[in-house]
């Protein structure tokens, strides 16, 4: 049974006769998140039946929901085909809502230090799996009590790189920026790549004001090479490059995402390194390691503070982001379910 986020609208218009069905429909999905057609009290009796009969609205099911002591809670969906994949809802102390969302089941880049990268590449998640996981949260989000602003923001941060799986995320994002349907500004979603430069420009023409996040982890090209298997492809060169154009498009800085590892990635030839990232184009935003292997360790507190303090200093923009569900395994790099992914 398909589901309704992906039907063609003619498609749909000829089955439910009346154009307007179908705006009613995407007001109730997108909207009031009404996850069943028998709660779309506006549409007539057999219309609703119909829907129920030939359309289903998610493409995953809720597996299993774990909540973190923070407050932020994991879901392991289960997909039709028996794949599983894991998304995240954040709630920050301000109640502002984002929620972090997966485009494929499991992940080809490799990175060492993630955990996603161990189980390799399935597949590519379908336009309305990625709209599902959003859809699900955002009925979440409207059954919190404690939540009065509605706006919520994406993040492309879970499982699988999004711009390795480019045409379904990018008709994902024209379900979330139509007016009709979520209507999300486009500076709400966030693309993080581990380095895909090449689909950067053609994304960001699509959509001029979203914003782009790199996994950089080190400006040192020996050392990327050793950790993330697409520098081999892309080089730190490359990266500049492209960013640069990128800004120069938009104006506004990018993240560099950078994964602090215990004598890696944060010497003093490290630091001397990032100035080839402009301090007036990229703000650098540090996040010390979550998953831990033979070959990646978590530095101390007193070298993350360190670290950053220097940065500071040489005039770098810089944030520490502290780890969120960790207790759950649900903070960056981390999204991996053992049991489900044999």
């Amino acid at each position: 049974m398909d589901s309704i986020i992906s039907i063609d609208i003619e498609i749909l218009n000829n089955i439910l006769e009346k154009s307007y069905r179908k705006k009613q429909i995407d007001h109730f999905l997108y909207k009031k998140a009404t996850l069943s057609f028998d709660f779309m009290y506006n549409l007539p009796k057999d219309i609703r039946e119909l829907l129920k009969n030939k359309f289903k609205i998610l493409s995953l099911k809720l597996e299993k929901e774990s909540k973190s002591i923070d407050g932020t809670i994991k879901f392991l969906f289960r997909l039709d085909d028996d794949n599983f994949i894991e998304s995240v809802y954040l709630k920050d102390i301000n109640n502002r809502i984002t929620f972090c969302i997966s485009s494929q089941v499991g992940c080809r880049m490799g990175c060492i230090f993630c955990k996603t990268g161990e189980m390799g590449f399935k597949r590519n998640l379908t336009v309305s799996e990625i709209v599902s996981q959003v859809l699900y949260m955002f009925s979440i989000m409207k059954s919190d009590s404690d939540v009065i602003d509605t706006s919520f923001n994406i993040v492309f941060m879970g499982m699988g790189e999004p711009l390795d799986n480019f045409d379904n995320v990018v008709e994902a994002i024209k379900i979330f920026i139509d007016k009709e349907k979520f209507g999300l500004s486009q500076n709400r979603i966030t693309i993080s790549t581990c380095g895909i430069i090449d689909k950067i420009i053609p994304l960001t023409e699509k959509f001029p004001n979203i914003n782009i996040a790199l996994s950089l982890i080190t400006a040192n090209q020996e050392k990327r090479d050793k950790i993330m298997p697409i520098s081999k492809k892309f080089s730190i060169y490359d990266i500049v490059t492209i960013l640069k154009e990128y800004y120069n498009r938009r104006k506004n800085r990018i993240t560099l995402e950078y994964v602090m590892i215990k004598d890696f990635n944060i010497g003093k030839d490290d630091i001397e390194l990032l100035r080839k990232f402009k301090k007036e184009i990229f703000h650098i935003n540090l996040i010390p390691l979550n998953f831990e292997s033979e070959f990646c360790k978590k530095p101390s507190e007193n070298e993350i503070k360190y670290f950053y303090k220097v940065l500071l200093k040489k005039g770098f923009i810089v944030t520490i982001r502290y780890k969120r569900g960790e207790d759950i395994n649900g903070a960056c790099g981390m999204l991996f379910s053992k049991e489900h992914f044999t």
